[in-house]
C-alpha cells in the first residue's frame, strides 16, 4: 500500500518532485493513449474523423469542467484537514466530497446529452464533420458520471499525499483504452464511436478497481463507512472551492469553444492543423500538470497546518522547474515540429500548418506552465474569488484576441494560434498580481471549523 505523504515537513523541492514523478508518469501515458486515439482515428478513420473528434474537445471539456471543478474542491478540502491532522473532518469531507462529485455529474450528464447537437451547430462545425462529432461528444456525455468517479477517487488519493495508488490505476486504464481502441476501430470498424466507447470502458473499469483498493486497502476510506451523514458546513466548503472552480474551466472552456468556431471557419485542413497542435500540446504540459497537482495537494496541506512560509517555498522550486522545461520545449519544437507533426497526419498542407502553429505556441509555454502553477496554489489555499475572476479574464483575452488577430490581413490564420500565447500571458499576469497580493494566505477553509 502506497503510504500517505505528510508535505507539512520536510524539504519543499523533494516532496513536490517526489508527489510530482507518480503524477507526471501517469499523466504522459494518458495523453500518450489519446494521442494513440488520434493517431488511430487520423489514419484508420480518416481526416475528416480526426478533424470531427477535435472539433468536440472544448465542447466536451466544458461541460465537464463542473464535475472536474466539484474533484478540486473536494480534494482541497481533505488536504486542508488532513493537513491540520483533524482525522475526523478528513474522512467526512471524503464523503461529503463524493456527495457533491455524484449530484454534479448527473446533472452534467443530462445537460450534455440535450445540448450536444445544438452547440455543434452553435459552432458552425462543418456538415462534413457533423455526425461523427455529435457520435463521439454524445457517447463521451453518457459516460460522464465514469469519467467523475475516476478523476474523484485519484482526487481523494491525492490529497491524502498518495500519488502513486493513481498512477498504477490510470496506466491500467490506459492500456485498456488503447486495447479497445485498436479493436472497435481498426479491427469492428466502428469508426470515432469506437473511440469514445473505449474511453469511457477503461475509465469504468480503473476507476472501479481503485476504489475496491481503496476501501480494501487504506483505513480512512473504510472509515468512510461508519461517517456517511451529509455535513452542510462540508458540502458548502466543497462547493466553496468547485463551483468556482468549474466555472472558472467552463469560461475557459467556452473561450475555447468560441476559438473553436473562428477556427472552424477556416475549413478542414485548419481544423485538422489546430487538433494536432492541441493534442501535442496537451502531451507536453503534462510534466507541468504533474507539479502544479504536486502544489495543489502540498499548498492544501501546509494551509492547513498554518505553514504558509512553506508554502512561498514550494512555488518558487515550481516555477523555476517551469522554466526551465518550457526553454527545452522551445528549443524542440523550433527544431523538430514538422517532424512530430507527421505523426497525426499525412497530408503535407496540414503538417505545415501545423508545425508553424506549434512553434507559435511554444514562445509562451513558460506564461502557460506560471498560470497552472499559480492557479494550483490559489486553489489549494482556499481562494475562491480568484478563479471565478481568472475565468473572465480568460474568456476576455481569448475571444477578444481571436476576434481581432484573424481580422488581420498579414496575421490572418495565425491569429488562432497567437490568441493562444498572448491569453496565457494576460492571465498569467493577473494570477501572478494576485500572488503578490498576499491575499491568498487568509482563504484557509478550516479556520473556526469545529
Amino acid at each position: 500500500m502506497a503510504k500517505n505523504l505528510d508535505m507539512t515537513e520536510g524539504q519543499p523541492s523533494k516532496l513536490i518532485l517526489k508527489f510530482a514523478l507518480p503524477l507526471i508518469i501517469g499523466n504522459l501515458f494518458q495523453q500518450g493513449y489519446l494521442l494513440v486515439d488520434s493517431i488511430i482515428v487520423g489514419r484508420w478513420v480518416g481526416a475528416n474523423a480526426f478533424a470531427a473528434v477535435g472539433a468536440t474537445n472544448s465542447l466536451i471539456t466544458m461541460i465537464t469542467a463542473m464535475c472536474m471543478g466539484a474533484t478540486i474542491g473536494m480534494g482541497v478540502v481533505i488536504s486542508q484537514y488532513f493537513g491540520a491532522k483533524d482525522e475526523k473532518n478528513t474522512v467526512a469531507a471524503i464523503a461529503n466530497g463524493a456527495y457533491v462529485c455524484i449530484t454534479m455529474a448527473i446533472l452534467m450528464t443530462f445537460t450534455g446529452l440535450v445540448l450536444t447537437r445544438p452547440l455543434l451547430l452553435l459552432l458552425n462545425t462543418p456538415y462534413t464533420l457533423m455526425d461523427d462529432a455529435v457520435s463521439y461528444m454524445s457517447i463521451s456525455m453518457g459516460g460522464m458520471i465514469a469519467v467523475t468517479a475516476y478523476f474523484s477517487i485519484f482526487a481523494i488519493l491525492r490529497a491524502l499525499g498518495d500519488s502513486k495508488t493513481p498512477l498504477i490505476f490510470m496506466l491500467i486504464a490506459n492500456v485498456l483504452n488503447v486495447g479497445l481502441t485498436s479493436l472497435f476501430v481498426i479491427v469492428l470498424n466502428i469508426g470515432v464511436a469506437g473511440a469514445a466507447f473505449s474511453t469511457v470502458v477503461s475509465q469504468i473499469i480503473a476507476a472501479a478497481l481503485c476504489i475496491i483498493y481503496a476501501f480494501r486497502t487504506m483505513p480512512y476510506f473504510r472509515m468512510v463507512l461508519k461517517n456517511v451523514k451529509p455535513n452542510k458546513v462540508l458540502i458548502y466548503q466543497t462547493l466553496k472551492i468547485g463551483l468556482p472552480s468549474g466555472f472558472q474551466f467552463a469560461l475557459i472552456f467556452i473561450s475555447g469553444s468560441v476559438l473553436q468556431r473562428v477556427v472552424n471557419d477556416f475549413g478542414e485542413s485548419v481544423i485538422a492543423a489546430f487538433t494536432a497542435t492541441n493534442r501535442i500540446q496537451l502531451f507536453v504540459e503534462m510534466p507541468i500538470v504533474g507539479i502544479s497537482a504536486a502544489v495543489t495537494t502540498y499548498t492544501g496541506q501546509n494551509t492547513g497546518a498554518g505553514r504558509m512560509d512553506r508554502v512561498r517555498q514550494g512555488i518558487r522550486v515550481s516555477v523555476w522547474i517551469t522554466l526551465i522545461y518550457s526553454i527545452i520545449l522551445f528549443a524542440i519544437f523550433w527544431i523538430a515540429g514538422n517532424t512530430i507533426m507527421g505523426i497525426f497526419v499525412t497530408d503535407r498542407e496540414i503538417i505545415s500548418l501545423a508545425t508553424t502553429g506549434i512553434r507559435i505556441t511554444s514562445a509562451f509555454f513558460f506564461a502557460m506552465g506560471m498560470i497552472r502553477i499559480l492557479r494550483s496554489l490559489l486553489n489549494g489555499a482556499g481562494d475562491a474569488a480568484y478563479s471565478m475572476i481568472n475565468g473572465v479574464i480568460e474568456i476576455i483575452g481569448r475571444v477578444g484576441f481571436a476576434v481581432v488577430l484573424t481580422n488581420i490581413a498579414f496575421i490572418g490564420i495565425w491569429g488562432i494560434w497567437y490568441t493562444a500565447g498572448l491569453t496565457w500571458v494576460l492571465t498569467c499576469l493577473f494570477a501572478l498580481w494576485r500572488y503578490k497580493s498576499g491575499a491568498w494566505t487568509k482563504k484557509s477553509l478550516i479556520r473556526g471549523t469545529g
